[in-house]
């Protein structure tokens, strides 16, 4: 299954969108916190990124799960 998620954040305490090497990315976070949901690994799929520092309003980042869950969870 493919979800899409609508996503705003502070970029203030993370270094950009993107994976890296260094540094707390705001991906690696929203990919930890799904795949606890999911309970199993998650890569995410984001229809732009962010620089270091920036905030963003509606980014669009999707991600496909075999996880099944009721709607209502």
């Amino acid at each position: 299954m493919r979800i899409a998620l609508g996503i705003e954040y502070d970029g203030s305490r993370f270094s950009g969108w993107e994976t890296q090497a260094r540094g707390r990315t705001v991906q690696n976070v929203v990919e930890i916190a799904l795949a606890e949901i999911a309970t199993s690994p998650i890569q995410t799929v984001c229809a732009g990124r962010t620089d270091s520092g920036v905030h963003a309003y509606g980014q669009v980042v999707h991600f496909d799960t075999s996880a099944e869950r009721p709607e209502t969870a």
